[in-house]
């Protein structure tokens, strides 16, 4: 009981950071020195081979790795990795939908839209900056992993692809780096507080939906 307290202490302490970077980034308090680290992270001198693997970070690191990975765990995984599956696409659809709802709330620019000295690497895309998309679905993975896998190797494991794909979103010029804080803190928070209400007003429905596809399918062998 104590530890299911301060992991949700935690979590409420992600979700009052992302009110916080929300208000310097509403604010353009911070604008000036974002604008610098997003210059600094840009123009750093990575080498070809590490350059190349931003841009592969940023643009399969999102969808194209997280679906697969539900998917798997669906098809191949034993009734718990199929129950962790069908909490993990709940808690994607949500944080997609609290991005969606904050950048159509707020419009920020893009930095290459706004910084003439920007290296744009990939291709434009031009909604709102903030938050970012990519360290939100990333996040939400990764801070579920770690905190739900039997398999801890495994969650650095994706705890590392995420930080890799939040980087290469400020390197690619696509977003600043509190766009990236953002969306992190956004991300921990949505799985913090997603885990004691699904598990506590869901948890029935999810057991049984689990238990008819388990009939079905039988148990896998993967058991995250």
């Amino acid at each position: 009981m104590a530890r299911s307290y301060l992991t949700v202490g935690l979590f409420s302490i992600s979700t009052l950071c992302f009110v916080v970077v929300s208000a310097l980034v509403f604010s353009n308090l911070t604008q000036a020195a974002d604008a610098q680290l997003a210059l600094a992270v840009n123009h750093a001198s990575l080498g070809a081979a590490l350059t190349t693997l931003m841009i592969v970070a940023t643009d399969y690191g999102r969808e194209y790795f997280w679906i697969p990975v539900v998917a798997l765990m669906l098809v191949l995984g034993s009734r718990r990795t199929r129950l962790l599956a069908i909490e993990l696409a709940i808690f994607f659809v949500i944080g997609i939908a609290a991005g969606e709802i904050m950048k159509f709330a707020y419009f920020r620019p893009r930095p290459f839209e706004s910084i003439d000295t920007i290296i744009q690497r990939v291709p434009s895309d031009f909604d709102s900056s903030y938050p970012s998309g990519h360290a939100l679905i990333v996040s939400i993975g990764a801070v579920f992993s770690v905190l739900k896998f039997k398999s801890k190797l495994l969650g650095v494991l994706f705890a590392l692809e995420a930080a890799i794909v939040c980087y290469s979103r400020v390197y690619v010029g696509m977003h600043y780096p509190l766009d990236v804080v953002g969306g992190i803190f956004l991300g921990i928070g949505i799985v913090g507080v997603g885990v004691l209400l699904v598990e506590r007003y869901l948890g029935p429905l999810l057991t049984e939906i689990t238990s008819t596809a388990t009939s079905k399918l039988n148990d896998g062998p993967l058991d995250l």
